[in-house]
């Protein structure tokens, strides 16, 4: 059994199918084909169900992928080991939700390059969602997302802060100098929310629910920045997190607005999948990180 071998096998489990794993890893599908089926005769058994151009993982497939997760990653970690940050080379695959990127990546990328100039860096941005499932099926090496805590028997959390989440409005909207409000004073807004799925949307709209208050969306974006924007411009409102409004609240530009019967908090969280092995490059981003937060 070979590293090589265990490497291939993730990716092909990550993507389920061996034409796109083999791009990833710069190998013919052929080959790919042929490693798994190596390494299928040395565990003795089959890793993979393959019906049609469909493939998932068996039973033995499932047991096998911590194990070879965890071993690649220690290999890499050996790999390294006695070699300068500056010689370090790979690829660094991150996750982040759009406000997070916006907030904290030109703050971090720069001091991190100059300390490993030779490591790559692969950015996803996309919602909690979608990143926690790239995490899952192993795709980064750890996001950047905010959300309810997450579970830390499913989840390793490298780190965990509190964000608060308000209602936003702009100068063109009556509700702007408004001293005090209620869920139900916004029936007939117009509002401007991030995907449905998002976690603060979620609870949002289930806490107007709860309030029998039937909310007007006119708009469901997936950029915070361009939400505030309209926000700016306009008459509508908007549910974001705080930080990613505080230097236009601070300008004058929008309002956070006096809700009395809406308090959200959600947390950002640097999670990682809970057999990734910190290596050197991976954590120290991760600090980069935790001192913009």
């Amino acid at each position: 059994m070979e590293i090589n071998q265990l490497q291939i096998f993730i990716t092909v489990a990550s993507m389920q199918n061996f034409t796109q794993a083999g791009r990833i890893l710069g190998y013919s599908q052929s080959n790919i084909s042929a490693q798994i089926q190596k390494l299928e005769q040395e565990i003795g058994a089959p890793l993979f169900n393959r019906i049609g151009r469909s493939i998932s993982l068996t039973p033995h497939g499932e047991q096998l992928l911590p194990y070879a997760q965890q071993i690649v990653s220690t290999s890499k970690c050996i790999e390294n080991l006695l070699k300068n940050d500056g010689e370090i080379t790979g690829t660094l695959h991150i996750g982040m939700t759009e406000s997070l990127f916006d907030m904290l990546f030109e703050h971090t990328v720069n001091e991190y390059h100059k300390r490993f100039p030779l490591i790559n860096i692969d950015i996803t941005v996309d919602s909690t969602e979608n990143l926690k499932r790239q995490l899952q099926r192993g795709l980064l090496d750890f996001a950047c997302i905010i959300d309810q805590q997450l579970p830390q028997s499913e989840w390793n959390c490298y780190h965990t802060s509190s964000a608060s989440i308000v209602i936003v409005s702009g100068k063109a909207n009556p509700l702007f100098n408004a001293d005090s409000l209620k869920l139900a004073d916004l029936v007939n807004e117009e509002f401007i929310l991030m995907e449905e799925d998002a976690p603060y949307i979620v609870s949002f709209m289930n806490e107007a629910a709860e309030k029998s208050v039937k909310l007007n969306t006119f708009l469901y974006l997936q950029s915070s920045s361009m939400a505030r924007k309209l926000v700016e411009k306009g008459s509508f409102l908007s549910v974001l997190p705080q930080y990613s409004v505080e230097s236009a609240v601070e300008k004058g530009k929008i309002r956070i607005l006096p809700v009395e019967d809406f308090s959200e908090t959600q947390y950002i969280q640097l999670a990682l999948h809970p057999n990734k092995i910190l290596t050197p490059h991976v954590s120290s981003f991760l600090d980069l990180l935790v001192e913009k937060l």
